[in-house]
C-alpha cells in the first residue's frame, strides 16, 4: 500500500515537469517551417526568411536559447551542464514511476492473495473440528411407572465421527416445568465419569433413577463430554411424564440444548 501512495505522488509530483521537457530543435524547426509558408513565402526555400545558423546551434545545445555565450563562458557551461542534467533526470523518470507503480500494483496483488489465503486456512481450522468430532445425545429411558412412583435409566450415544470421553451425567426430578433461560441443576445429583464412548456406540449406566415426586414431573438432566480436541461439551434433556407414562420434551429449549 505505501508502495501505491509513493507511486501517485511521484506522477502527479513530476508531471509538470515532464511537461515541460524541452521539445528539441527539430520540432521548433518544423514549427518554424510552417510559420514560414503561413506567411506568404509560398514554400519555397529562396522566398523563406534565411536561418540564423547561430541561433539554431544555441538552441540545439543551449535549451530554447537560454544559454548564450554573451554571458561568458563559464556561465555558458553551467547552464549547458543544468540542461543536460534536467533532461537526464526526466528521462529516468518516467521508467522509475513506472517501476514503482508495477511494484505497487505487485504487492497489492500478494496483499489480497495473502489474506485470501489466511481465511482459506481459518475457515478450513474451524471446519475439520465441526466436522471430525464427537456427538453425543441421550437422555431417560425405560420409564417404569408405578402407583405414581417412576424410576428411569440414562441412556447415551456417540454420532461423531471420533471417541468422547464422557466427564459425568446429571438426572434430576422436578415438580415444575422449568421455564428459565439459564438451567440450573441440583450438583449433589451429579455424577463423574471417565468412560470412553465410541462413535456410533450406546452406553447406559448401571444406576437406575427413582423419582419420590408422583406423576406428573419432569425429568431434567445432562451429559458432560470432551471431544478428541480436547474441547468441553453439553448435552441438557428435559422431559415431562404425564399420569399415564406418556414422555415428552419439555421446558424452555435452553434445558434441552446442545454444543
Amino acid at each position: 500500500m505505501w508502495g501505491l501512495i509513493v507511486s501517485i505522488c511521484l506522477v502527479f509530483g513530476f508531471s509538470p515537469a515532464l511537461a515541460a521537457v524541452d521539445q528539441g530543435p527539430w520540432l521548433r524547426y518544423a514549427q518554424h517551417a510552417a510559420d514560414l509558408q503561413d506567411s506568404g513565402g509560398g514554400g519555397h526555400a529562396l522566398d523563406s526568411t534565411p536561418i540564423d545558423v547561430d541561433a539554431a546551434v544555441q538552441e540545439s545545445h543551449g535549451g530554447g536559447g537560454q544559454c548564450k555565450r554573451a554571458d561568458g563562458t563559464l556561465s555558458y557551461f553551467l547552464c549547458q551542464a543544468q540542461a543536460t542534467l534536467f533532461g537526464s533526470i526526466e528521462r529516468v523518470l518516467l521508467p522509475l514511476m513506472i517501476l514503482l507503480a508495477l511494484l505497487a500494483l505487485s504487492t497489492l496483488a500478494l496483499w489480497f492473495y495473502t489474506r485470501r489465503a489466511a481465511n482459506a486456512a481459518r475457515i478450513a481450522a474451524e471446519y475439520v473440528p465441526a466436522v471430525e468430532r464427537a456427538y453425543v445425545f441421550g437422555g431417560p429411558t425405560d420409564l417404569f411407572l408405578l402407583h405414581d412412583q417412576a424410576s428411569v435409566r440414562l441412556a447415551m450415544q456417540n454420532y461423531g465421527r471420533t471417541p468422547a470421553v464422557v466427564r459425568g451425567w446429571l438426572v434430576e426430578f422436578v415438580a415444575q416445568e422449568p421455564h428459565g433461560k439459564k438451567p440450573a441443576y441440583d450438583a449433589a445429583k451429579r455424577t463423574d465419569a471417565n468412560e470412553i464412548l465410541e462413535p456410533d456406540k450406546l452406553f447406559s449406566p448401571a444406576t437406575t433413577f427413582r423419582s419420590e415426586i408422583p406423576a406428573p414431573f419432569f425429568i431434567i438432566g445432562y451429559i458432560a463430554y470432551d471431544d478428541v480436541f480436547r474441547k468441553p461439551h453439553v448435552t441438557r434433556f428435559c422431559v415431562g411424564v404425564a399420569r399415564d407414562g406418556k414422555a415428552g420434551y419439555a421446558g424452555h429449549p435452553a434445558w434441552n440444548a446442545y454444543d
